[in-house]
């Protein structure tokens, strides 16, 4: 009798754990289900983008990157997919090619908008009306890595903070003004670039746009401007033709860079802000008085300008956090400005415009 209830026992527990085993492999049938539903449905928006060089000394052949449409014709990507070339092209999913062309940039924040002809959209995508995107949740990655159109990769949000690595995307200001950015573990490579970041349901929470240290799945991480900065960036340029976040109008030099006994000399203790070098023609920091530096002809040091330490009472380390703080508010709001001038700090409230 023992070992009859024993056995019986033994066969119960059997059989619960084949129940929820089946349960388990069900639940994951109807996940990767829906997850091969999702990218099906969403791969017909993505087109590889292919153009050819323009710029001085290039031998290279066609260069390709990926996008994808929001509306009918009109196809978001990255600003240095597209700069420089000549003979834009966009490949459908399904093979057929369409000429386009730029029609609006925001080197800012690194994104483009083209405008395609001969050719609607098969699909759209919608962008995430999501404030946050939390560490774990579904990545989806689509485009054209290496040139190769319509793959896909799997991972999740690694994570998001500020976007300290805008000299590895491109040139000069290309994507200086970007304040935060997405960190996937989603295998992202060349080719890449412009193609959506995609939630569990197919919404757009991100624009790729590089890879940091290396492929990512084996050691990098993808990094994708936020889906919010992406929709902001193309109601601008839709309506204004140029974005609105703010803009200062000073060439900025970081206190690093400068001689520190010339900075203890002016007083500074620090080399925590951003000196304006020179200030533009009819911009905000014209208007409100802002001096810049003085040089000889030899372009050599003679005298600080203006040392930029705060916005709004924030504190400001280096040229590039002062941009993207800048760049937090829109054109016409007012900041205050923490300054260091003549061996003294003042405040001084201006008015922020559009990038000219």
């Amino acid at each position: 009798m023992y070992v009859f209830g024993r056995t019986a026992k033994a066969l119960v527990v059997a059989a619960v754990v084949l129940t929820v085993a089946a349960q388990v492999l069900a639940a994951a049938d109807a996940a990767e289900a829906a997850r091969v539903k999702v990218i099906g449905q969403s791969m017909p928006a993505v087109v590889k983008i292919h153009g050819t060089p323009t710029y001085s000394g290039s031998d290279q052949g066609a260069v390709w990157g990926s996008g994808f449409f929001y509306s009918t014709e009109r196809i978001v990507t990255n600003y240095h997919v597209v700069d420089g070339l000549k003979g834009l092209t966009v490949t459908l999913n399904d093979g057929r090619s369409y000429p386009a062309e730029v029609f609006a940039v925001d080197r800012g924040i690194d994104i483009a908008i083209l405008q395609v002809h001969g050719a609607s959209a098969p699909a759209k995508l919608v962008f995430s009306p999501a404030k946050e995107v939390m560490a774990g949740q579904t990545a989806i990655v689509l485009g054209s890595p290496f040139g190769k159109r319509n793959l896909v990769s799997l991972g999740v949000i690694a994570g998001s903070g500020p976007f300290d690595f805008a000299n590895q995307v491109g040139e000069g200001d290309i994507g200086v003004e970007i304040p935060e950015i997405l960190y996937t573990d989603a295998r992202v490579e060349p080719g890449n670039s412009g193609g959506p970041l995609l939630d569990g349901q197919g919404r757009v929470i991100g624009v790729v746009d590089a890879v940091l240290g290396g492929a990512s799945g084996i050691g990098g991480l993808g990094i994708a401007i936020p889906a919010r900065l992406v929709v902001q960036s193309i109601h601008d340029l839709e309506e204004f033709g140029v974005p609105q976040r703010g803009w200062l109008g000073a060439v900025l030099v970081d206190l690093s860079e400068l001689d520190p006994l010339t900075l203890r000399l002016a007083g500074l203790e620090s080399a925590q802000g951003a000196m304006v070098d020179r200030v533009q023609h009819g911009s905000p920091a014209e208007k409100v008085g802002l001096q810049g530096a003085r040089r000889d002809r030899y372009g050599k040091l003679v005298e600080l300008g203006d040392v930029i330490v705060a916005v709004n009472d924030k504190a400001v380390a280096s040229r590039y956090d002062l941009i993207r703080e800048i760049a937090r508010y829109r054109s016409g709001d007012q900041v205050k400005l923490t300054i260091w001038r003549n061996g003294k700090k003042i405040e001084v409230t201006l008015r922020l415009s559009a990038r000219q």
